[in-house]
């Protein structure tokens, strides 16, 4: 994305801070914006058991928790860009 973009609140990276951040922001009506990054979903993608996750007691597969992650941050509207960022200027 070279262009320039105005946003209230932006997110980068999609792993489970960054999901958890959009789903709270977009519930408080901040509109936010999330950049996936190098790989969508960060590195629980490329993990097989996850047995810390509260709520899944027989342990859930990293790259199924993120993609439940995306579609509930989906859910509230989050504007998801599949790109990564290598400058910001505040």
């Amino acid at each position: 994305m070279s262009e320039s973009k105005h946003c209230r609140l932006l997110i980068l990276g999609s792993g489970p801070a960054g999901y958890t951040a959009a789903v709270y922001a977009a519930r408080a009506n901040l509109n936010p914006v999330l950049i996936t990054g190098m790989e969508q979903g960060g590195q629980l993608t490329t993990t097989t058991e996850v047995d810390n996750w509260p709520g899944d007691a027989d342990g859930v597969q990293g790259p199924e928790l993120m993609e439940r992650m995306r579609r509930h941050a989906e859910r509230f509207d989050t504007e998801i860009i599949f790109d990564h960022i290598t400058a910001v200027d505040l």
